[in-house]
């Protein structure tokens, strides 16, 4: 169960990553020392997963971004192992989750044009050997990116 300084923190932490001890304590009106120790708890409870800088993709060069909905052709552990494995070592897949309804996974993927967008869908995805078919909805133009849960303080 999380306290009142700890969500504070959280919500925080959210917004800026790169806050000094002295900046979450000020702002959450704790002494540096418990302010700390409530941190290093966050981290290692697990409820603060990672720290990471969030880029600018179109300054990257990557102006196309979408979302691809995938069947495999079957359910064997094969199939999800191999699609899972793909999955995990590829950077252009920015997010995937298993989803209900008519197809079994959705993707958040990157690249630089449509074009290679396109070739990585049919070189690399589709060329697993254990994909059915993909529904491809590019995304026009992102309204919030916020990447930030919803902490009640």
């Amino acid at each position: 169960m999380l306290d009142h300084f700890e969500r504070l923190i959280l919500k925080l932490l959210q917004r800026n990553g790169r806050a000094s001890t002295q900046e979450l304590s000020d702002t959450v009106g704790l002494s540096p020392s418990p302010c700390w120790r409530r941190v290093k708890r966050l981290e290692e409870d697990g409820f603060i997963l990672r720290y990471a800088a969030i880029l600018d993709g179109k300054k990257l060069g990557l102006n196309a971004f979408a979302y691809v909905q995938i069947s495999l052709i079957d359910h064997s552990e094969e199939s999800i192992d191999t699609f899972q494995s793909f999955i995990a070592q590829n950077e252009q897949v920015l997010e995937c989750a298993s989803i209900t309804g008519d197809f079994d996974f959705v993707l958040k993927v990157v690249a630089r044009d449509p074009e290679m967008l396109e070739q990585f869908i049919m070189k690399e995805i589709l060329r697993l050997g254990v994909v059915r078919t993909t529904t491809t909805n590019f995304i026009m133009r992102q309204l919030k990116t916020a990447g930030s849960l919803p902490v009640e303080v």
